[in-house]
């Protein structure tokens, strides 16, 4: 091996000591830090019954007999609902695109008002035509993408059961005007299902049409549920109320939680 020439001695030297500044200062700079920001949305699940009616009365002219349209939508008195959600889709648009996917993964019981569902954060901004994805789907414990039971008025004037559910999944689009994101507020997110639309345009004549049993106590259950490949009547008439049945509204949470 040939000696190291003065020139290139040099050379060397002048590298080592350029690493090792560039080194130092490595080893001193400062983490910088993100300027994103981000507020808290804690999100509920609701129920409600807003605008059932029963019938729909004309009022005549003097000396006409009143009628009244009675045969409308049926009017369900409901018990017990419950959706499953898989997750929630925003998507907005701003100075930058808001596009984000929450994952709930729970059943939620609608009627346990104020029940918290989950917490999630969006970055902060002022975001226009956002609009919201519900996907709803049957979960690997067996529990249906919804399910709800109530009892309605017959043609005969008693009483029988409702059921309404499904395995099947689908999706609920749900729209917001806008939504604005402080980072020093907190947020409240309220997916409301409004019950009394969910049989829009199934009357109680036709209801009555739909698969029934009878029960140990000699009432009648009428079902409209789908979980396999036949063709319910008026299964599709309540998937599509579906979206209308949900919506969702975001308003600044003053519990000082």
């Amino acid at each position: 091996m040939k000696p190291m020439s003065l020139l290139s001695k040099y050379a060397f030297g002048v590298f080592l000591i350029s690493s090792a500044l560039i080194s130092c200062k490595k080893g001193n700079e400062q983490p910088q830090k993100s300027n994103s920001a981000y507020g808290k949305i804690s999100y509920f699940a609701a129920a409600s019954v807003a605008g059932a009616k029963t019938g729909v009365s004309i009022k005549p002219a003097t000396g006409i007999t009143t009628m009244a349209i009675v045969d409308s939508t049926v009017a369900v008195n409901w018990a017990s609902a419950s959706v499953y959600v898989e997750k929630v889709e925003f998507v907005g648009q701003s100075n930058r695109l808001l596009d984000t996917t929450i994952t709930v993964e729970k059943n939620l019981n609608i009627f346990n008002a104020g029940a918290l569902a989950g917490i999630f954060q969006l970055p902060v901004g002022s975001y226009k035509n956002v609009s919201v994805k519900m996907f709803c789907k049957k979960s690997l414990k067996s529990e249906m993408a919804f399910n709800l039971k109530g009892l309605f008025t017959n043609t005969s004037g008693g009483k029988d059961s409702v059921l309404v559910g499904s395995s099947f999944p689908f999706v609920a689009n749900l729209a917001v005007t806008d939504i604005v994101i402080d980072p020093s507020d907190n947020y409240k997110v309220t997916f409301n299902f409004d019950l009394s639309k969910v049989l829009t345009g199934i009357t109680n004549r036709l209801l009555q049409t739909a698969h029934a049993y009878v029960g140990a106590d000699s009432k009648r259950t009428y079902v409209i549920w789908k979980g396999g490949s036949a063709e319910e009547p008026f299964f599709d008439q309540v998937i599509s109320n579906w979206q209308t049945v949900a919506s969702v509204v975001v308003t600044k949470d003053t519990s000082g939680n």
